[in-house]
């Protein structure tokens, strides 16, 4: 057999070798074998498995090619009415009296026959007065009906078959189905028989005979290239998971469709596509770009579900590009006061900030709802629709004023984790909920929290961070290092600093001016108090510095080196960053900030000259100590 025989394969596709293994036989079937083929995909050579019928003598072949023209085709669309016909029988003896008068038993009456016999066997009607010695005689006729089945030409009435429940067509289903993994190869099987065959072999993919059919699939897949169409692109999608080692070449064919057919490909088809894309966690930025062009030109045809199934997709795949914004962007400028859905508020919010989009017309538009819906957000929603202005470090006065009001008003509905997580979205951003905070540090709340929770560790920083930042609290209220633990410092800040030691030592004057990895002490064991790079005089080192005195403090420097989760997408810091600068400045030093991506492409790039220019430029303008 030819590397091409009877499977076109789609024009990038080349069939190179193929080969048959005679002792690999198809279990009960002597009429072809298992084999493989190897097929160039690009670059990529996989060697893939399909059937080949195995030779017979030529007379053999006239004969059957001669039986085959003359076999009359039945119309398998008549099959719902032969079902309806049979199911007039009351009895076993109307199903015999019906065959009886038929002229020509066709497979389709078979059939229905057979399903109808089984259904009278398991739910007898009790009219039903068949005698006991007609069991003989129908065991009988079952068996030839299901020889008239196995003989048909008509590929759908053995897919019928397959899907009939019956004891008498179970010991069958095997041969049945070697027949048309067969007819798969010889391009008998058009494409919505083909994933019906899929269909039945997946939901029976439990049995290792069908499980290893499904991956000699792909040949039919791969003939019947010319029909997909925007309808059924998503239904073979849906079946890709089910694929194993013809996977990715199913999966090429159906991203080459995809580039083809995107514009017509309605939502939910979209959407069962970017779902596959989920369930397989397969990164294909090219496909995901054509979903995005497809959300942007669709956006306007979009309910508030739609666009939540679509934005929430994509949250967990991790993919953002601008086309996405600007879809919802669109859709918020477009709905504007229609919007009404709580969720779908959360779920765009949670996606901005997950890839730090700092888009004004999103976040104004969202805080537009809060104002118009506020009252009747439920309440676990709360902490999701406002958390993300803080990480964004957006503020808004009056919102961040009236969200104050709102949980202060409802204090005893939230979670002590919420009210938390709220008041540090407000800290980042400059706004102190100062009756909020004396709420959450009542001995009745304390006392149900352990020291060593993500919540003590929250409180611990919020105590911190007010005592730092608001003249009017009276705390600390927690006893220093009530979450003291040590804070390691991120693997790709440690390499960094490790490749730029030696221009660090040159700006700094020698090992004995700098520091690397410093925490400070009798504060909260958080990053935000983690300094990456210290610059300070002789004899000021990490493990002899002064932490209590002002005048020490104000000869160093704290360098920073921001990684790209750090910054929003308009290059402004995140919240906790922010606070972070800021809260070192209070603490007497000069702060000034590196960017990682910037000293990683200087160090690639090996331009040392620029490195020094880009330290010593940041350092020369390090913020002041506040």
């Amino acid at each position: 057999m030819s590397g091409n025989t009877n499977v076109p394969p789609p024009s990038n596709v080349y069939c190179l070798l193929s080969r048959c293994f005679s002792d690999d036989k198809i279990e009960k079937d002597p009429e072809y074998n298992c084999s493989t083929i190897i097929v160039e995909n690009g670059p990529h050579l996989q060697e893939l498995p399909l059937i080949v019928r195995r030779a017979k003598d030529l007379t053999g072949i006239r004969e059957e090619k001669t039986n085959t023209e003359r076999a009359p085709q039945h119309d398998t669309h008549n099959y719902p009415l032969i079902q309806a016909e049979f199911k007039e029988c009351l009895a076993l003896r109307d199903v015999f009296s019906l065959l009886s008068k038929c002229t020509k038993i066709t497979p389709n009456i078979a059939l229905g026959a057979m399903e109808r016999i089984y259904h009278l066997e398991k739910n007898p009607h009790p009219l039903d007065t068949t005698p006991n010695y007609s069991s003989v005689a129908k065991d009988a006729i079952v068996e030839k009906l299901l020889k008239v089945v196995m003989k048909t030409e008509e590929t759908q009435t053995i897919l019928n078959a397959l899907n009939a429940i019956s004891t008498f067509i179970e010991p069958y289903k095997y041969e049945f189905c070697d027949e048309v993994l067969l007819r798969v190869s010889e391009s008998k099987l058009n494409l919505d028989q083909i994933c019906k065959f899929m269909e039945f072999l997946v939901k029976n993919r439990s049995n290792q005979k069908y499980s290893e059919m499904i991956d000699k699939l792909w040949v039919g897949f791969v003939d019947r290239e010319h029909e997909i169409n925007e309808d059924t692109i998503s239904k073979i999608f849906k079946l890709l998971p089910h694929f194993r080692e013809s996977k990715k070449t199913v999966l090429n064919l159906l991203e080459q469709k995809l580039l083809e057919l995107w514009c017509k490909v309605k939502l939910p088809g979209m959407y069962e596509i970017l779902n596959t894309y989920l369930q397989e966690n397969s990164w294909r930025p090219d496909s995901f770009a054509i979903i995005a062009g497809w959300l942007y030109t669709n956006i306007h045809a979009l309910d508030d579900d739609s666009l939540l199934e679509m934005v929430t997709a994509f949250t967990k795949i991790k993919y953002n590009d601008g086309q996405i914004e600007k879809s919802i962007e669109r859709y918020i400028r477009l709905k504007g006061s229609k919007l009404e859905s709580p969720i779908l508020i959360v779920g765009i919010l949670n996606y901005c900030m997950q890839f730090r989009i700092r888009n004004v017309h999103i976040l104004n538009g969202c805080q537009e709802y809060y104002w118009r819906k506020g009252n009747y957000i439920p309440i676990n929603f709360i902490k999701s629709i406002i958390f993300p202005y803080g990480f964004l470090y957006y503020y808004n006065s009056n919102y961040f004023t009236a969200v104050e009001k709102f949980v202060d008003d409802n204090y005893e509905k939230f979670s002590a984790d919420d009210v938390s997580s709220i008041i540090l979205a407000l800290i980042y951003t400059c706004h102190y909920p100062l009756q909020l905070v004396q709420k959450i540090f009542t001995p009745e709340r304390l006392s149900n929290i352990t020291d060593d929770s993500l919540l003590m560790r929250k409180m611990t920083l919020i105590d911190t961070a007010m005592t730092l930042e608001c003249k009017e609290y009276l705390g600390p209220m927690l006893p220093k290092d009530q979450w003291s633990k040590s804070v390691s410092q991120d693997g790709r800040v440690r390499k960094i600093v490790t490749l730029i030691h030696e221009d660090l030592l040159e700006i700094a004057g020698g090992s004995e001016r700098l520091s690397v990895s410093v925490l400070v002490p009798h504060l909260c064991s958080d990053e935000a108090y983690l300094i990456d790079i210290m610059l300070h005089p002789v004899g000021l080192g990490s493990n002899t510095f002064n932490w209590k005195s002002k005048c020490a403090k104000d000869e160093i420097v704290a360098v920073l080196v921001h990684l790209p989760e750090h910054y929003c997408s308009d290059d402004q810091l995140v919240g906790p960053q922010e606070m972070r600068k800021r809260h070192l400045r209070l603490l007497g030093m000069k702060v000034a900030s590196l960017k990682y991506t910037t000293l990683y492409d200087f160090k690639s790039s090996k331009n040392n000259v620029g490195l020094q220019k880009y330290l010593k430029e940041c350092i020369d303008n390090a913020s002041l100590s506040l």
